[in-house]
């Protein structure tokens, strides 16, 4: 376990897309340099996020960290620099996830859908229109063909673990109550989500009841040692509301959804494209002085300096 030298350090936890990231998915420059600068100083920066760690471990090593991360919004907790910390998967049963699949009425619903666990990642169908693939693969983190495995019929190709999240793709969303009414059926312990995209249509995540940010928050507090008034949170979406509630200085972006911002704590004054995290965590470590003077001020010719280049858009 990683030591903890002080009692004043911070956690600080994030969402990626729509958080950290732009809308372009893109690390800032501004936005790296804030967050290794503030990890310096001894605290402690996590990623939490909805996505795979396939697509989130390259923006873990821009930004430079060696702690704990959180992917598949809390179903897998891991820490990629290091092999002592055993992973925490806070998935469910592959037998649920069966008797998902092989309900006939769910069946009618459902176009395609993808299962994530620690095996990689299994797909029912895959769309043999191009563009249509490519949103699917992109929408899902899917590099291509190689990187995942075409479902069996009769589901024997995938290996029975622990299931970290189901995504579902509706052949209708008027189908969209009574599949997750099913779904409550089969276990009132899963949790659902759903999101649209404009090619794929409704697409509903499934994760167990136990896979939220907020328990995700409360886990790494306990775990460095840091309580709860000591935390601070980034989100954007309904997926961030506990997190964001939990937390001390629980922030809601600029862009966030409106359900974000009633359970925050705090507001951001910037969006997500204009480095909105990074230049939140600017105006709160020069009030807990946390950042020295020089700090603070070379921070702040370096944000002049790339809003005079055109690397920041204002």
């Amino acid at each position: 376990m990683e030591k903890i030298e002080n009692m004043f350090k911070f956690l600080i936890l994030s969402d990626l897309d729509g958080t950290l990231l732009n809308d372009k998915g893109e690390l800032d420059h501004l936005t790296i340099k804030v967050i290794k600068k503030i990890t310096k100083m001894g605290n402690i920066f996590c990623i939490v996020t909805g996505r795979p760690p396939r697509a989130s471990i390259e923006i873990y090593k821009k930004l430079g960290l060696n702690h704990l991360m959180v992917n598949y919004n809390g179903s897998l907790i891991t820490n990629p620099r290091s092999k002592k910390f055993l992973p925490i998967n806070l998935g469910f049963s592959f037998s649920i996830a069966k008797r998902i699949f092989t309900n006939k009425l769910v069946s009618q619903w459902i176009e395609s859908y993808v299962v994530e666990n620690n095996h990689g990642t299994f797909i029912s169908n895959i769309p043999k229109d191009e563009n249509a693939k490519k949103v699917l693969f992109e929408n899902f983190h899917i590099r291509d063909e190689k990187h995942v495995t075409l479902i069996e019929p009769d589901l024997s190709n995938i290996c029975h673990d622990d299931v970290h999240t189901i995504l579902l793709q509706l052949t209708s969303e008027r189908h969209l109550d009574d599949l997750m009414y099913q779904i409550r059926w089969f276990a009132d312990t899963l949790v659902t989500r759903t999101w649209r995209n404009s090619t794929l249509g409704i697409i509903l995540e499934i994760n167990s009841i136990f896979s939220t940010k907020g328990r995700s928050l409360k886990y790494l507090s306990s775990y460095y040692g840091i309580s709860l008034s000591n935390c601070i949170s980034f989100g954007d979406g309904d997926n961030d509301t506990d997190m964001l509630q939990n937390a001390r200085f629980g922030f809601a972006m600029k862009n966030a959804t409106i359900t974000a911002k009633l359970y925050s704590h705090y507001i951001t004054k910037y969006d997500n494209n204009q480095c909105g995290v990074a230049k939140e965590l600017i105006d709160f470590f020069k009030m807990k002085q946390a950042f020295d003077k020089q700090t603070y001020s070379a921070l702040k010719n370096d944000e002049k300096q790339m809003i005079k280049n055109n690397k920041i858009k204002e």
